[in-house]
C-alpha cells in the first residue's frame, strides 16, 4: 500500500484512528488487570491498515507526536469508559523518546490528572529501551516528570538494545517488559530461558514489575508462570481487542493459570541476594572504612518493605494457616533486626567479635527461613500437580 503523510492528515482529520486493547494478565491473580492501547487506522471500507504500514511512515515523516497528541484525548475517553465498567484496570501507552524531545505531551498528561479527568496510576507509558539512549539527560528530565504526575513507565521491548543494563538503572522505570523474540527462542533454548529467569529476577530485585509480550502458547504461559514474572500478554490470551469487544471480554471474567510459587521463588531469590549483598559490604566497610558510602544503609528496611515481606504480608496471606507459611514470620523479622544490630555495631566500632556473632546468627536465620520456603514451595508444586491430573 503506497500511503502518504497527506494521507495520515486526512485520516485524522476523518477520524479513521481508533485504539485496540490487548489484554494483561497477572500470573499472581490470573485475571485481567489491565492493557496496551495499540493504535489502529480503519478504513472507511472496514479495512485495517496495518500498523507496520503506517507506523514506520508516521516516523519517517515526523508525524510520530502529531499522531501522539490527536490520540491522547481518545485515550482518556476509553480509560473512563472502561473505568467505569470495569474499575481499576491500568491501560498502557506507547510513546517513542523522540516525543519526549516536545514538553506538549508532557503537558497533556500534566493537565489531564491536574483536572482529573485520569488517575496516574491508572496510566503506564511505554518507551522503547533501544530509542533511550542518544540524548539522555533530556529523556531523563520527561520521564522524571511523567513520573512525578503518578504515571508509571516502563521499559519496552528490553534486551533488544546494546545498553539495556545501563539505562534501567539511570531512568526511573517502574515496569521491565522483555521483547517477544525471548518468548519464541526460551521454549527451546535453556541459555534463553535463563536469561528470561534472570531479567525477571533483575526486575524484582530492582522492585518493579516484569511483563512478558508475545505470549503465543500455553506452553511459553506455564513456563512463565513458575520464573515469577508479574504480567504476561499475547495472543494466547487475546489479540488485541477494539473498545467494545474489550469490554465485552473484562465482563466474562475470564480466570487463566495462576500461582503464588514464581513470586514466592522470586521473593526468595532477591532476599537472600539482598542479604549477601549486606554482608559483601558490610565487610568492605570493616576492611576500609574510609570507602565511601560501603556501611549499606539503604539495604536495612523493615520486614514489611522486602520483596519476601512485601509477598508476605500482602497476597501471601492467601497461605495463612499453612505451619511452613507460618513459620516464615519469626525468622524474617529477625534477621531484619539483625541487620538493624550489625550496622549499629559497625557504627560504634563494636569488637568485631560481636559483629561475628551478629553474622552467624543471622545466617542460622537464614537457613530456618529457606528450610520453610522450600517446604512451601514442594508442597504448593505437588497441589499444583494433582490438580492438573
Amino acid at each position: 500500500m503506497n500511503l502518504t503523510a497527506e494521507d495520515l492528515r486526512r485520516a485524522m482529520q476523518r477520524g479513521e484512528f481508533s485504539f485496540h486493547y490487548q489484554p494483561k494478565v497477572s500470573f499472581l491473580t490470573g485475571r485481567v488487570e489491565g492493557a496496551e492501547a495499540l493504535i489502529r487506522w480503519r478504513l472507511p471500507d472496514g479495512s485495517l491498515v496495518p500498523p507496520n504500514d503506517f507506523i514506520p511512515l508516521a516516523e519517517s515523516e515526523g508525524m510520530v507526536a502529531d499522531l501522539t497528541r490527536h490520540m491522547f484525548p481518545r485515550l482518556l475517553e476509553d480509560l473512563s469508559r472502561v473505568h467505569a465498567e470495569r474499575g481499576e484496570d491500568r491501560l498502557a501507552f506507547n510513546i517513542s523518546a523522540n516525543e519526549l524531545d516536545d514538553p506538549g505531551l508532557i503537558h497533556l498528561v500534566q493537565d489531564a490528572i491536574a483536572n482529573q479527568r485520569i488517575r496516574g496510576p491508572h496510566l503506564e507509558i511505554e518507551i522503547t529501551e533501544g530509542v533511550a539512549v542518544s540524548r539522555e539527560e533530556i529523556i531523563v528530565r520527561r520521564l522524571t516528570e511523567l513520573l512525578e504526575a503518578g504515571v508509571s513507565l516502563a521499559m519496552d521491548d528490553y534486551g533488544t538494545g546494546f545498553s539495556s543494563l545501563e539505562t534501567l538503572s539511570r531512568l526511573p522505570f517502574s515496569a521491565l517488559k522483555l521483547d517477544q523474540s525471548f518468548v519464541i527462542r526460551m521454549l527451546n533454548s535453556t541459555k534463553t530461558a535463563t536469561m528470561v529467569r534472570t531479567s525477571i529476577a533483575m526486575a524484582q530485585l530492582l522492585g518493579i514489575r516484569s511483563v512478558m509480550e508475545g505470549v503465543e502458547t500455553e506452553q511459553a504461559y506455564r513456563m512463565l508462570l513458575h520464573y515469577g514474572c508479574s504480567e504476561a500478554q499475547g495472543y494466547w490470551i487475546s489479540p488485541p481487542l477494539a473498545l467494545a469487544e474489550y469490554l465485552d471480554f473484562r465482563g466474562r471474567d475470564q480466570a487463566w493459570p495462576c500461582s503464588p510459587i514464581g513470586m514466592l521463588r522470586m521473593a526468595q531469590l532477591t532476599h537472600a541476594w539482598q542479604y549477601k549483598l549486606l554482608v559483601d559490604m558490610l565487610f568492605a566497610y570493616l576492611e576500609d572504612p574510609d570507602t565511601p558510602g560501603s556501611i549499606p544503609r539503604h539495604l536495612h528496611m523493615s520486614h514489611q518493605e522486602c520483596a519476601l515481606g512485601d509477598w508476605y504480608h500482602g497476597l501471601g496471606q492467601a497461605l495463612s494457616g499453612d505451619p511452613d507459611f507460618d513459620s516464615l514470620d519469626r525468622p524474617h523479622r529477625r534477621m531484619h533486626d539483625l541487620c538493624g544490630e550489625m550496622l549499629d555495631a559497625t557504627r560504634r566500632q563494636a569488637p568485631r567479635q560481636v559483629i561475628r556473632d551478629l553474622i552467624n546468627d543471622l545466617a542460622e536465620q537464614s537457613n530456618a527461613l529457606s528450610g520453610s520456603l522450600q517446604r512451601l514451595e514442594t508442597r504448593l508444586l505437588f497441589e499444583e500437580l494433582q490438580q492438573l491430573a
